[in-house]
């Protein structure tokens, strides 16, 4: 994913350095017309044996899928190597990069801390963002109300960017939604270097009924800015990824922001009615 508009902001702002604003503006920087990777999909592989079944399968899925070898082997051609390379390196940047603090508080969001003390640990120890440091414990035993009906928890996950880019509007719908649907909650928190799981023990330190946790999904070479929606029905001590759902892939080109908030809620109202969620047996 390349944010064109972004890369326009950079070379405008290193332009008015150099030369100065008025220059710059003086300056022509039409660029609709270019491209900063050709496309693959579909264009490298000559004549296809059935065009219509191929413009079909291009047109349901964003994979990788038609792109086409070079005429001398196996190999890719460079553009759809350009390309993978530049997927590679979104992810990789999602993953290491950090939810702003900023947007937390523009959020009006409290944010309290797994054990992990930074990213480096968080990605190497994915136990210790599992469990919530002794900070936010105490923390959230004085802040969170005893019993309450939901929990709300946002967390990093595994792509920041998703979170910078999709909580603001997830986040509005979200409260609009539960609203409607009268689900009373706590105002929502955020958890800083945390995985699902540690949505369990914040419901069961605060006795909740049920709990929402969001996050950012481990990125793929294509999508690296997808949300995720856990929600969980009374996590027990040893609750397992069974007992818990989820609505993923939530970004623009997937289920969009405001939908997927839509889409929680409405389980949030199933899981509370029949008091279960996950696989359940029997």
């Amino acid at each position: 994913m390349i944010d064109r508009n972004r890369i326009a902001e950079l070379v405008r702002a290193a332009l008015e350095e150099r030369v100065g604003a008025e220059a710059a503006a003086a300056r022509a920087r039409d660029s609709s017309g270019a491209l900063l990777l050709r496309p693959d999909r579909g264009v490298n592989l000559g004549a296809p044996f059935d065009p219509p079944t191929m413009a079909r399968l291009l047109q349901v899925t964003p994979a990788r899928i038609a792109v086409g070898r070079t005429g001398a082997g196996t190999r890719y051609r460079t553009n759809t190597l350009l390309r993978f390379r530049a997927d590679h390196a979104v992810a990789k940047d999602a993953v290491m990069s950090e939810v702003d603090a900023a947007l937390i508080e523009r959020l009006g969001l409290s944010e309290v801390r797994t054990r992990a003390t930074d990213k480096p640990m968080f990605l190497q120890r994915p136990d210790a963002g599992r469990t919530l440091s002794e900070p936010a414990r105490a923390q959230l035993a004085a802040q969170l109300p005893r019993a309450p009906k939901l929990v709300v928890i946002y967390g990093d996950g595994l792509s920041a960017a998703a979170i910078n880019q999709h909580l603001p509007t997830f986040h509005e719908a979200l409260l609009r939604e539960l609203a409607a649907r009268g689900i009373p909650h706590p105002p929502p928190l955020f958890v800083r270097y945390a995985r699902v799981k540690v949505m369990d023990e914040i419901a069961r330190l605060c006795g909740a009924e049920a709990a929402l946790f969001v996050c950012g999904e481990r990125p793929g070479l294509g999508f690296a800015d997808s949300l995720s929606a856990y929600y969980i029905y009374n996590p027990r001590e040893g609750a397992t990824d069974a007992d818990r759902e989820v609505i993923s892939n939530i970004n623009p080109r997937g289920v969009p922001p405001a939908e997927g908030a839509r889409r929680a809620a409405e389980a949030l109202v199933r899981v509370l009615r029949e008091q279960k969620s996950g696989v359940v047996v029997g």
